[in-house]
């Protein structure tokens, strides 16, 4: 490659000239806004209705590599036989942006998932009368009450496409996503600064944003590389008789995908160590070879730990305590202490975003500008809270603990890019509740913290980062981050309206509690723990144990970086130990491991220039990955039946 992957992150090119040179243009973010109900559509047939593959659980977005990948090859021919209409490189990556920020939005932890609560409410209470106090904790103006509109949702045999339905549907979602773009602005407008101290200061290399822009390169370099084309078939072609080993079963199947170790071990102690699935999957292996060695090492140690832990509890008997050794907790007080680091290294450039200047953050917004729009948009948030019947103190602990996680997954892909950062259920729903109990607590209070649930399940699809690799590739190249700012926001406006329409298109005409993936699952679990709030808030107390497991992973986990910081090759990484406590983590640690081998003897015996020239091959088992996933997807769609799933439980 002319330039490898790796200097991305180390240099600004230079824009390019001509053609190419265009930044962001209008035609490219109203392709984006096109396809990105498409995209939801699609993005909820596959998690919601066939049941996988997930795209939207993966760091990387299969789907929107590979509407890159079409883009990017209609373009070549465009170039040659119509250069007028062909697009440059900026406008190819609005594209692939805005579609990635669709796909989060659309996805399996996505705010899609207030589409099964809005209506969740009414259809308990249909069903029994005690359920219409705990759905009256939840404002009216949030919900839809009347169960002749949502029938059809929970049944089927119906059409979203009535008045009498969407007209039901207007308050409730339209409030709902305007929260949403209320979150996203605060979020980027923390990602304008944390961009000036990540990337022009720190130098982070951002690695998920390495293989979109070498595929959208005016130059090329990537598809005449060889080495990227035998990654490619490698994946691709590994998928793809998968595939048709899925279909047709006399085919053996080559075992990369999800083989669970738990049932091996049915002795106590070992019997503990809860569920240990091994994998195999190309795009993690992949992914796992851009990332540092210590980190690569400290995830599947922490991991292993974790599950150490969890041995050791049981031999012990400890684990009569329910949730010992609390590996959630530990995460939490990790991804706290990570967030409360990160804000004191970034402490500079937010003084200095304060202090007057007429500087522009490279046509973005100026850094007090950001500053400013940061502080509206969390009042924002707390003032829809409010609104809501939340009490201000905890309406701005929610939202300010969502966005300290926001900021770390942003932290994680700017430095590291892992294959996975879900966080999952480490939210201010789980644990202000943990900490400090919910007796005394007012009935709106617990109404809105558990619907926040949606927000905080996981952090899986969480598009914030895609919003900060959008500005950091367009002041990289020079391609007006201003106008990729709005590209974005437009994105997260058009991209929850149609999660929205996508979800209730789909329930309308099969019915969600019917063939849906979780489709009444996750608003049950938000009625059920509002009712356990309800009905037994003197039993909900502060639990020490838990309290004491967060302090525990915090101070962990600035020892850690403490140490990190003045130890040359110490091999634990702070994140590995956030990351480790994650349910993902499952999926991708065994590959992990697998490419931490695999770099610790490149580096070790080829060095720089060994890495640097083997980079291409794992780009390829990235892409072929990506490419057979999304056509297996787009074969379920077409089939409208369960194929191949290439990633995910």
């Amino acid at each position: 490659m002319a330039r490898s992957a790796h200097s991305l992150g180390r240099c600004r090119p230079a824009p390019s000239h001509g053609h190419d040179g265009r930044g962001v243009t209008s035609r490219s973010i109203l392709i984006g806004a096109l396809l990105a109900p498409l995209n939801a559509f699609w993005v909820v047939r596959l998690e919601r209705v066939l049941f996988g593959p997930y795209p939207s659980t993966i760091s990387l977005f299969p789907n929107a590599v590979f509407v890159l990948l079409l883009l990017v090859t209609a373009n070549g021919v465009l170039r040659r036989r119509a250069p007028g209409f062909s697009l440059a490189q900026a406008e190819l990556l609005t594209v692939y942006v805005m579609v990635a920020v669709s796909t989060g939005l659309a996805g399996l932890d996505g705010p899609a998932m207030l589409a099964q609560i809005i209506p969740h409410g009414a259809w308990l209470s249909s069903q029994a009368e005690r359920w219409s106090r705990v759905a009256e904790a939840i404002p009216a103006w949030l919900t839809i009450r009347d169960v002749s509109v949502v029938r059809g949702h929970f049944l089927g045999n119906s059409s979203f496409a009535q008045w009498r339905h969407v007209s039901a549907w207007l308050l409730p979602a339209g409030a709902w996503t305007l929260l949403v773009v209320a979150l996203m602005w605060t979020s980027m407008c923390l990602n304008v600064i944390f961009r000036r101290q990540w990337q022009d200061r720190e130098r982070l290399s951002f690695p998920i944003v390495w293989l979109p822009l070498e595929m959208s390169d005016p130059a090329g370099s990537l598809w005449r590389s060889r080495l990227m084309w035998a990654g490619f078939a490698l994946s691709c072609g590994l998928g793809l008789y998968n595939g048709l080993a899925f279909l047709y079963p006399s085919i053996p199947m080559v075992p990369v995908g999800i083989y669970d170790l738990k049932p091996l071990l049915t002795t106590k102690p070992w019997s503990g160590i809860d569920w240990l699935p091994t994998t195999l999957y190309p795009l993690a292996i992949g992914l796992g070879y851009l990332l540092p060695t210590d980190l690569l090492f400290s995830c599947w140690f922490f991991f292993l730990l974790f599950k150490a832990q969890l041995v050791v509890a049981n031999a012990m008997a400890w684990d009569a305590t329910p949730d010992f050794p609390f590996i959630r907790e530990q995460g939490f007080g990790a991804v706290m202490a990570l967030a409360g680091f990160y804000l004191w290294t970034s402490r500079s450039a937010f003084r200095e975003a304060w202090a007057p200047t007429h500087e522009r953050d490279g046509g973005a917004l100026s850094p007090r500008a950001a500053l400013i729009g940061a502080s509206v948009g969390l009042i924002g948030c707390a003032s829809f809270l409010v609104a809501a019947g939340m009490s201000w103190w905890l309406a701005l602990a929610a939202h300010a603990m969502y966005l300290a996680v926001v900021a770390v997954v942003c932290r994680v892909r700017a430095e590291l890019g892992p294959p996975v950062h879900d966080f999952h259920f480490i939210g201010p729903d789980r644990m202000l509740p943990r900490a400090f109990g919910v007796e005394g607590w007012r009935r709106e209070d617990l109404g809105m913290l558990a619907t926040l649930w949606t927000f905080n399940r996981a952090h899986r699809g969480d598009v914030q980062p895609v919003g900060l690799e959008a500005l950091t590739a367009a002041h990289r190249r020079g391609w007006q981050p201003r106008a990729m700012l709005t590209a974005v926001m437009l994105a997260v406006v058009v991209g929850t309206l149609s999660a929205f329409w996508a979800h209730e298109t789909q329930a309308y005409a099969i019915g969600a509690s019917a063939r849906f993936n979780q489709g009444t699952g996750q608003a049950q679990e938000v009625f059920d723990k509002l009712s356990g709030w309800l009905d037994r808030a003197q039993d909900v107390r502060a639990n020490l144990p838990a309290v004491w497991a967060m302090a525990a992973g915090a101070i962990g986990c600035l020892a850690l970086q403490v140490v990190r910081l003045r130890t040359v090759g110490f091999p634990f990484h702070p994140i590995g130990l956030a990351l480790a406590s994650g349910w993902s983590i499952h999926l991708v640690w065994l590959p992990l491991m697998i490419a931490w081998c695999v770099k610790l003897l490149v580096m070790r015996y080829g060095g720089l220039a060994m890495y640097r020239q083997l980079l291409p091959l794992f780009l390829g088992l990235i892409l072929g990955d990506c490419v057979q996933g999304s056509l297996w997807g787009l074969a379920s769609l077409a089939l409208n039946m369960r194929t191949y799933n290439f990633f995910g439980a």
